[in-house]
């Protein structure tokens, strides 16, 4: 709790406008939320929330139904609290889901469990021990699971939003004033699937770190490929602290500081090549192959007609997430096997080795045997359009960024809030970024966009939290006051704490394009040394070969 207060004390959070009355406390019983008696509804438990304001935790199953799929059946998890501010949040989910538990801004998820929001979790229709775990996908016999898949996709988080609103009208009285929904990874496509296809659920949606389109696996196979082409390519731990020392020497100056922050990545001329061993190979440098993957880590994958597929990554924060979900803790067993680090895939292998496996597997071949290194994607970043186009025909369903249903629920009045770390190892920054620029290229100009959509990049920031820059803020607050009280969030401040509570830092989050800028003179710890000025991209060899410059729209 000392976090929060310092965020609700520091201007990250408004203090909140409750919209009625206080609403009467729930009788959190089995036998009330039982007798709440909504259809296709099974309540299993309810009990005090153990965290935040007074709550009642209502747990159970609702059938998922609708006439895209068979029926189905999510989990939930809703919390009613004693004190309600007439708000709903749904949180979103991470990775594959499968476990009834929250992947969204953290602060945003203790902001409202403290300010009296009803809100709903969904381990998104199907059961799983591991986020990784796409078998949900198929039944027994081999065939697909359509229900699981529809509820994994857009059903399930749709139908526990109604779920949840019914709930909170059955339990108060009253239906939501407002409602929000807000998610990172899975979560952040949760909130673009929710735009796009269910736009009367949510008045704002939060979309962090995005998951948004699924064919992003098709070019994290482009750099397992590459890392594994031979037994020395692979990029394990122990040469992570040179790559990280190397790409500050180049780049940690760029935007006009050296401080341990990369604001602009894409102005970054980092070349790998440089980190190759000259003499005897030790951790300070890097073997030919080993260059080459990171060289093929930082570039797009394209058609082989030369459509934009995936943007390559940022070369921002080597020395924390990039082993765990890219280059991998340990040594693959073999190079050349369909299932490198064995295990069916799982762990110890990389987390994105993992997730894009299983995907293709499950979800696009259907067939567990499937080796994913059969897909024909060749070293260099190529990617026949055949593949590309049978990715999207199997799993479009499941993504957020239609750009013209994107355009019409923002056309309708709602507001979306993006937020993307610029060290993110799991997503690319670099397609939150390009999906923006298509939305401004669309709506004719920033300033036109911003009235609508506002994307805040986090210098420093992992995927989703965590890394060496500041990485908490309060994304629903400043929701909350553009959609009831018109005001646009012009920048976020962003803390960083150590693990003692202690704030070491703070710095503000610019709309983009702009970004932060150092005055020259102060702390750079602080936020009030740095001022957010339009700055859009730059261009170094680093964004060149992130296909920042590849005209048309990606592949969906």
């Amino acid at each position: 709790m000392k976090r929060m207060r310092l965020l609700l004390r520091g201007g990250l959070a408004v203090s909140p406008v409750f919209l009625a009355s206080a609403a009467t406390a729930f009788d959190c019983t089995l036998e009330s939320a039982r007798g709440l008696g909504l259809p296709g509804v099974t309540v299993t438990a309810a009990a005090p929330a153990e965290s935040g304001a007074p709550a009642c935790l209502v747990s159970g199953t609702a059938v998922t139904s609708d006439d895209t799929a068979p029926d189905g059946e999510a989990r939930f998890e809703i919390r009613l609290p004693d004190d309600w501010n007439g708000r709903f949040a749904l949180f979103g989910n991470g990775g594959l889901a499968g476990r009834v538990r929250a992947s969204a801004n953290a602060v945003d998820v203790e902001y409202a469990n403290d300010t009296g929001y009803v809100t709903a979790m969904t381990d998104l229709g199907h059961v799983a021990e591991s986020s990784v775990d796409a078998r949900f996908a198929l039944n027994s016999d081999g065939t697909p699971n359509e229900a699981a898949v529809a509820d994994y996709y857009y059903r399930a988080s749709h139908v526990i939003t109604e779920t949840a609103k019914a709930m909170a009208e059955a339990a108060y009285g009253r239906a939501p004033d407002h409602s929000y929904l807000t998610g990172c990874s899975t979560g952040g496509r949760m909130a673009q699937v929710a735009a796009t296809r269910y736009p009367d659920d949510f008045d704002g949606v939060i979309s962090g770190a995005p998951f948004m389109d699924i064919s992003s696996m098709l070019k994290i196979q482009h750099f397992q490929i590459n890392q594994l082409l031979s037994p020395d390519a692979q990029l394990l731990p122990a040469k992570l602290p040179a790559i990280e020392a190397a790409v500050l020497a180049s780049c940690d100056a760029v935007d006009g500081v050296t401080d341990g922050l990369i604001q602009d990545p894409a102005a970054c001329s980092f070349e790998p090549e440089t980190l190759v061993c000259t003499g005897a190979e030790d951790d300070s440098c890097l073997t030919g192959a080993q260059a080459k993957a990171l060289r093929a880590y930082f570039t797009a994958l394209h058609t082989d007609d030369g459509q934009l597929v995936y943007p390559g990554y940022a070369p921002v924060l080597f020395d924390s997430g990039f082993s765990l979900f890219q280059g991998g803790k340990e040594p693959a067993l073999d190079v050349n096997a369909a299932e490198p680090w064995g295990n069916d895939g799982f762990d110890p292998a990389p987390i994105e080795w993992s997730f894009s496996d299983h995907i293709v597997q499950y979800l696009v071949k259907q067939d567990p045997t499937y080796n994913v290194r059969e897909l024909g994607i060749s070293p260099d970043g190529t990617v026949p359009r055949a593949v590309v186009d049978e990715f999207v025909a199997m799993t479009e369903a499941g993504n957020g960024s239609d750009l013209t249903a994107t355009q019409a629920f923002l056309d309708s009045g709602k507001k979306m809030i993006l937020y993307h770390g610029w060290g993110d190892h799991a997503l690319s920054p670099f397609r939150t970024t390009r999906f923006v620029d298509d939305l401004i290229r669309r709506e004719g100009s920033e300033e036109a966009l911003s009235e609508k959509a506002r994307l805040f990049m986090v210098p420093g920031m992992g995927h989703c939290r965590g890394g060496a820059g500041p990485d908490t803020f309060n994304t629903l607050a400043a929701m909350e006051a553009w959609v009831e009280e018109g005001r646009a969030p012009d920048m976020l401040t962003a803390r960083k704490f150590d693990d003692e509570g202690v704030e070491t830092r703070a710095m503000p989050l610019c709309a983009y394009p702009a970004r932060a800028v150092y005055d020259g003179t102060g702390d750079v710890n602080l936020a009030e040394s740095w001022s957010c000025q339009n700055a859009p991209l730059g261009i170094g060899s680093v964004g060149i070969s992130a296909g920042l410059l590849t005209g048309g729209e990606p592949t969906q």
